[in-house]
């Protein structure tokens, strides 16, 4: 395997020292293999890394005969109301569930999202719930989910491993759904909603791609490639661009679909300890903004949503 040169050049995945360095993991989807990992099993947020969960129980529901793709999701005041990136359409929107899966895979889109939670588990509270105890029965022992969007909330925290088992559980549960995973783009009452990840339309062999981000987390991605027989799985957390996560997961990749490449451990014997509070990088990501909610936070203020910024 050759040197990861982007992350040891320049620091492009450090964080400053009070952060620390940015997690990320690499593993072989066959065997659980660790091909490359840093900072695997700290707490970070999740952002939009969050709707894999949101997309696998809906997805779990349709296996059970309990919903199906043409199942109607209707958005309620409560999700048309969500906070930006969103659909944007009316209460009392329809969509069909597989649409409304593709939206928030393609775009993240946080109505469409609370909407699938509020259909499937009846309300997002019972539906987070849910999204809870099937972290635990998959042994996603350091992840913490509060809503189903992403959505900051300081408590809402997961790691790498995490995220990379439950990118595994997806590919192995819902093969036959995974192009809603990889899609390059959606069109919707006429507008074009293009993948948040660049690599879904350049890198030959993706599988499967969720990227999320929030001023606390930086840019998070997970991905899948399959190249020959050989599949990884990829988690970069905290990036400090868009731009920066596509270069890094690209290298990762790559390195991780070369021949030669030596295990340093394995996904099944990698623990991570229960959630604990995560980095929060809204002073770097988001400025003088996100330095004052931090301020108003610590002075008392009932929001119980510390950032509302975007998710892309």
């Amino acid at each position: 395997m050759k040197p990861l040169s982007i992350l040891l050049a320049a620091g492009l995945l450090l964080t400053p020292v009070s952060a620390g360095a940015s997690p990320m993991l690499l593993v072989d989807a066959s065997t659980g293999d660790i091909l490359a990992a840093q900072e695997a099993t700290r707490s970070w947020h999740p952002a939009s890394l969050t709707k894999m969960m949101t997309a696998h129980l809906a997805l779990t529901a349709v296996q059970a005969g309990r919903a199906s793709m043409d199942t109607s999701i209707v958005l309620s005041p409560k999700a048309a109301a969500q906070a930006p990136t969103k659909l944007g359409v009316p209460p009392g929107t329809s969509l069909r569930l597989e649409d409304a899966l593709t939206v928030i895979m393609v775009k993240s889109a946080n109505d469409v999202s609370m909407a699938i939670a509020e259909a499937i588990g009846g309300s997002e509270e019972a539906f987070v719930a849910a999204m809870n105890q099937e972290a635990r029965r998959l042994g996603m022992t350091g992840t913490r989910f509060v809503n189903a969007t992403g959505l900051h909330d300081d408590r809402q925290v997961t790691n790498a491993r995490d995220m990379a088992l439950l990118m595994l559980v997806l590919l192995s549960f819902h093969a036959d759904y995974l192009d809603l995973l990889r899609t390059p783009a959606v069109t919707v009452n006429g507008r074009m909603l293009k993948n948040t990840n660049k690599l879904v339309e350049e890198y030959a062999g993706l599988e499967a791609s969720k990227t999320g981000y929030v001023c606390a987390s930086g840019f998070n991605v997970a991905v899948s490639a399959l190249r020959g027989n050989r599949r990884v799985i990829g988690v970069v957390l905290g990036a400090p661009s868009a731009a920066t996560r596509t270069l890094v997961m690209r290298e990762l990749l790559d390195n991780g679909l070369s021949e030669g490449t030596s295990p340093v451990g394995n996904l099944r014997t990698m623990r991570a300890a229960a959630p604990t509070p995560a980095a929060d990088l809204r002073p770097l990501k988001c400025g003088r903004q996100a330095s004052g909610r931090l301020e108003a936070k610590v002075s008392g203020s009932a929001a119980k949503r510390t950032d509302a910024q975007p998710l892309r």
